[in-house]
């Protein structure tokens, strides 16, 4: 073999074994820029946890979704036409109106209404002497506070029938289909004590007389209505300390 063979030779084999080097670089690099990304890359099964499988509804069953993919469908999503938008409603004014005031003089009547047929005049004047009612001026009978108060009465008892008086000196003649005891209070301190009166007063008389008692409607007297009355002439007693000037 020749000296011009050999370093042809030479030089295709210096050609090949290059060849190969640069090969077998350009594999490594590639491989190591793979392993590179498989350390460092986004983990899909853990930053992306994916839902078990559920059923929906219909009972058909749903893959689930990446967490992701399902946050951004919610957020980004408009809401259903049948769930509108809350509007935030300002809060509705108070009633800023005053109280009206009750009407001035209150007055206050019950009637004693036999069950059946009228009351007898002697029968009127037993139960009235029983129940702390006496004959008085304007020929009808009064309740006063005490013996020595004779001025000015808690509370009347007249006739039902107008003009409402009695025949005091004929009274065993004398018959009525019924008695009404009236007052009037204002909101007076002792406005209360006035009430009470003229309720024990109608129960005494309605025993004796075997007799029932109505309100001013002639409606039967009930322990609601009675709670009414009270309440009616504390408010009044409680107007009159806010304001003394009756409106």
């Amino acid at each position: 073999m020749d000296a011009d063979t050999l370093r042809l030779l030479l030089i295709v084999a210096g050609g090949l074994v290059l060849g190969g080097l640069y090969l077998w670089e350009r594999q490594r690099d590639r491989s190591d820029e793979d392993e590179f990304y498989e350390e460092e890359g986004l983990d899909d099964d853990k930053h992306e946890p994916r839902l078990d499988t559920w059923a929906d509804e219909t009972g058909d069953k749903v893959e689930g979704m990446a967490a992701g993919d399902d946050a951004r469908e919610w957020s980004e999503s408009p809401l259903p036409p049948d769930q509108p938008e809350l509007e935030l409603q300002p809060p509705a004014a108070s009633d800023s109106r005053e109280p009206e005031r009750p009407e001035t003089p209150l007055l206050l009547s019950f009637h004693i209404t036999p069950k059946e047929g009228t009351l007898d005049g002697e029968a009127i004047v037993r139960a009235a002497s029983r129940c702390g009612v006496e004959p008085g001026g304007m020929e009808i009978f009064h309740r006063y506070a005490d013996a020595e108060s004779t001025e000015q009465p808690l509370f009347s008892m007249a006739n039902m029938v107008k003009p409402g008086t009695f025949p005091f000196g004929a009274m065993a003649e004398f018959e009525s289909p019924g008695l009404t005891l009236f007052s009037q209070v204002e909101g007076a301190s002792d406005d209360p004590s006035r009430l009470e009166a003229m309720l024990t007063t109608a129960h005494c008389l309605a025993a004796a007389l075997e007799a029932e008692i109505r309100d001013e409607t002639r409606e039967p007297l009930t322990p609601e209505s009675e709670e009414r009355l009270r309440t009616r002439v504390h408010e009044l007693m409680a107007w009159r300390l806010i304001d003394p000037a009756p409106q």
